[in-house]
């Protein structure tokens, strides 16, 4: 939501990964017509409440990415990707407006996020002010995470994998968690990761 122009939430999608563990860019994976990372942005970050949307993108990616249409969706490479993911936070917070309340992390190879979860979780914070807010999926925690303002410097300054997930850890007696009475998401980081989520999306079709 909006006040007076001003961007509320960020939504910070990560896609700035190397795949290693794939051996092929994972956001490249066809998926409902789409690539997994086109899904992801277009399909669920462009239809949420998110008044800014940041894609953090791995160099490999950036050519591929300058010939789509992201809409209203910025992107962004990341600079050092070899840092982990703690670099495409620092690349993405570069991005996010100063007037910005919060951001929402989403992982570029989770495309089974839906837009209304990730509302459920802006509305949810909007309700009840917390440093960090999460979703947690029948007992299992996971993104999208929204970190507020006061955390960015301490987000930007993390390093290696699993980044937020530090800061997350050190939160969690205070943290807003926000429940949904289904499994959590799958993201990709295998040929068995995705194989599965396609057998999912067949699945409930």
């Amino acid at each position: 939501m909006k006040r007076g122009g001003q961007i509320s939430i960020a939504g910070l999608v990560l896609a700035g990964g190397r795949s290693e563990r794939l051996g092929y860019p994972k956001q490249l994976l066809p998926y409902q017509g789409a690539t997994v990372l086109e899904w992801v942005v277009r399909e669920t970050c462009r239809a949420t409440l998110l008044d800014q949307v940041v894609v953090v993108l791995n160099a490999a990616l950036a050519e591929w990415a300058a010939e789509r249409d992201w809409g209203r969706a910025a992107t962004v490479v990341v600079a050092e990707p070899s840092a982990g993911c703690s670099a495409s936070y620092r690349a993405g917070l570069d991005q996010v407006s100063p007037t910005a309340e919060a951001v929402v992390v989403v992982l570029g190879d989770q495309p089974g996020i839906s837009a209304a979860v990730i509302d459920r979780l802006v509305s949810a914070w909007r309700k009840q002010r917390a440093l960090v807010a999460l979703m947690r999926y029948r007992g299992e925690l996971g993104h999208p995470i929204l970190f507020g303002r006061e955390l960015f410097g301490e987000l930007a300054a993390l390093w290696g994998d699993k980044a937020a997930w530090k800061l997350v850890d050190r939160r969690l007696d205070a943290a807003l968690l926000v429940d949904v009475d289904a499994p959590y998401p799958r993201d990709i980081d295998t040929w068995a990761d995705y194989r599965a989520l396609l057998n999912v999306t067949t699945e409930t079709r």
